[in-house]
């Protein structure tokens, strides 16, 4: 009796830890691919999915040039940022993991710097399609959307 008291305390550890481990790389991947490379974040409309999603609505009735010209502009958006957002996830991992490992905050002023000017680039892509997608619609289209 008294070994199988340790053995269960042992293999209960044993699975309580590996459980934890889990838990955390598990959170650490779903914030990882949550990340958004903007700098401002939830603030700004993504006219992009909200057109996709009534692409063929009655209400918004868009036209043919009018489709065209949206889906330019979000093969444009969606090309940028599919260069952008993985550098910011990877520059932001490096600098997190270092950090935690007690990095000097000077040696990683350089990558902090560089993550500022990609999420900068990001925002102004996603600006830039916010002004390109409004110039594109009728004002009614625009209350629609918005």
């Amino acid at each position: 009796m008294f070994i199988k008291k340790p053995l269960s305390l042992a293999l209960g550890s044993l699975l309580l830890l590996t459980s934890l481990g889990a838990t955390t790389l598990s959170a650490q991947a779903m914030q990882q691919k949550q990340t958004k490379p903007f700098l401002i974040q939830g603030k700004l409309p993504h006219l992009t999915m909200m057109l996709k999603q009534m692409w063929d609505d009655e209400d918004l009735a868009l036209t043919k040039e009018q489709k065209a010209k949206l889906l330019e502009v979000r093969k444009e958006t969606i090309g940028a940022l599919k260069t952008l957002k993985p550098e910011v996830a990877q520059l932001e991992a490096k600098i997190v993991a270092a950090a935690q490992n007690g990095e000097d905050p000077k040696n990683l002023e350089a990558d902090v710097k560089k993550l500022a000017e990609l999420k900068a680039k990001a925002t102004m892509v996603h600006l830039n399609c916010i002004y390109k997608t409004r110039q594109i619609l009728t004002q009614d289209q625009r209350d629609i959307l918005e």
